[in-house]
């Protein structure tokens, strides 16, 4: 059927539809008014229009008979119509035009890696646009591997979630083997649906946990059945806060099921549980906090690994836990982004343990040292192209001007970025002099891009930059 034949089948629907209703409506009328007049006491003891009240009632039956059939009759119509417009919006949806690959991918491209809580799921609204959608999001397991459940706590069940039992694997299904991306987020995990989850384990490739206060002080994950291996496992990422009962013992249990982990996510606060020191062979990201932030304390993590793979190290560690951390495992790191905790006098042994290292990240160091060590050591992290300090306001005067300066003239041939950013308002008594300024300019000219923001960083929290940033250039 053409789409002119299909609209020309909806017009004579819509007539039909509308005949059909008048129709009803008219039935409706003489029902009511025969009901009236079988109602009313004084017609009830005569004859109406020479007809009996039986004769009367006999109409009633009847005219509710023939209601009956109309009214079934118009919902027929309605379907009918409503098959139609359908069919013609298939026939003019330029997604179901599409090959099935195509717009499979197209679908695809409207998920995240981990949808946020509480976000309405893209598969189940893609169901329910037309049958051509459904069947391209049916047609589609790479769609399905995707999947965030939050627990709520027992207290006070969410609706949303006390399906879950029978949605998950109902949705697991429809990946088929896809690698999956699964989120668990909540208090007083459900066990029974995190088995469902554990039993295919052979298929995670994304995982994150997010673990808050337990008022039973346990560990739900580690209650049900010991989940693995995951040989599939690429990225996890594991927060937790004081009292949910995680410790470094179950996410060392967690790691030693994932032998092909490449990065890894940890927002910690417990204390060391464990002496052995685990070797993951292929980690190449390992991340403390929120990238963007101010990276989390390691809680001395780093002394109890070796990642002899490892490229990008984001964290707040001691010098001491690092410089060991560094001598046991001998990373080609690529990218170092320190907390607060580190004494650069001390981090000077470890950064030349590093050696191919792009980009040095700190955040609230004793700048100064910072600058002299990278000075006066040309020999100190020879790759070195990318420098970002946050400072605070107070360390910032002629004198931190005027080593940064002496730093940029000595690595200007390598490097590329260097970005200083300041929490909260830099009075102008604090910017850099005009002879600074000229000299970071004439710098820019041969390709160093220096660049002075300011930002409200909360620790912890969530970091949000303001309108200002100046570039020198």
């Amino acid at each position: 059927m053409t789409v002119q034949e299909f609209r020309a089948r909806i017009a004579k629907l819509d007539t039909e539809i509308d005949l059909q209703r008048e129709h009803l409506k008219r039935l409706e009328r003489d029902r009511s008014v025969t009901q009236n007049a079988l109602s009313d006491s004084a017609i009830r003891r005569i004859i109406f229009d020479g007809m009996s009240i039986q004769g009367l009632r006999a109409d009633i039956a009847k005219l509710d008979t023939e209601i009956d059939f109309q009214r079934e009759l118009l919902k027929k119509l309605e379907r009918d119509r409503s098959v139609k417009r359908r069919q013609l919006n298939s026939a003019l949806d330029p997604v179901a035009l599409l090959p099935l690959e195509l717009s499979s991918d197209i679908f695809l491209r409207s998920l995240p890696l981990f949808p946020k809580p509480g976000d309405p799921s893209v598969p189940i609204l893609l169901l329910n646009i037309c049958h051509a959608w459904t069947y391209i999001a049916l047609s589609t397991p790479s769609l399905w591997a995707t999947i965030h459940i939050t627990f709520q706590s027992s207290r006070f069940p969410s609706p949303s979630t006390q399906g879950l039992k029978t949605l998950v694997p109902i949705w697991l299904r429809r990946a088929h083997n896809r690698p999956l991306s699964i989120s668990l987020n909540g208090v007083n995990f459900d066990y029974d649906v995190v088995d469902i989850i554990w039993s295919h384990a052979q298929q995670l490739k994304h995982l994150m946990i997010i673990e808050v206060y337990s008022v039973a002080h346990e560990v739900p994950l580690w209650k049900g059945t010991i989940p693995g291996p995951w040989p599939s496992l690429e990225t996890l990422s594991i927060s937790c806060i004081r009292g949910s009962g995680l410790s470094l013992r179950h996410i060392f249990d967690l790691l030693r099921l994932a032998p092909n982990l490449i990065e890894c996510t940890l927002e910690p606060d417990f204390g060391i549980d464990v002496e052995e020191i685990l070797v993951l062979p292929k980690l190449r990201r390992l991340t403390f906090g929120k990238r963007g932030m101010s990276p989390f304390f390691d809680y001395e993590i780093l002394g109890r690994l070796s990642l002899p793979s490892l490229e990008s190290l984001y964290a707040d560690a001691m010098s001491d836990n690092l410089l060991s951390f560094l001598r046991r495992s001998s990373p080609p790191l690529q990218e170092l982004v320190l907390g607060r905790e580190s004494y650069f006098p001390l981090l000077a042994e470890c950064l030349p343990l590093v050696p191919n290292l792009r980009l040095l990240e700190m955040w609230y160091p004793a700048a100064e040292d910072v600058f002299a060590g990278l000075a006066e050591s040309p020999a100190l992290l020879p790759h070195l192209n990318a420098l970002v300090l946050h400072v605070t306001e107070d360390v910032i005067s002629d004198s931190f001007w005027a080593a940064l300066h002496r730093a940029l003239l000595a690595r200007r041939a390598e490097f590329q970025l260097v970005q200083i950013t300041v929490p909260g308002r830099l009075l102008d008594s604090k910017m850099p002099s005009p002879d600074i300024i000229a000299a970071f300019r004439a710098l820019a000219v041969n390709g160093v891009q220096i660049q002075l923001g300011l930002t409200r960083e909360i620790r912890h929290g969530v970091g949000r930059r303001e309108t200002w940033n100046h570039t020198f250039a």
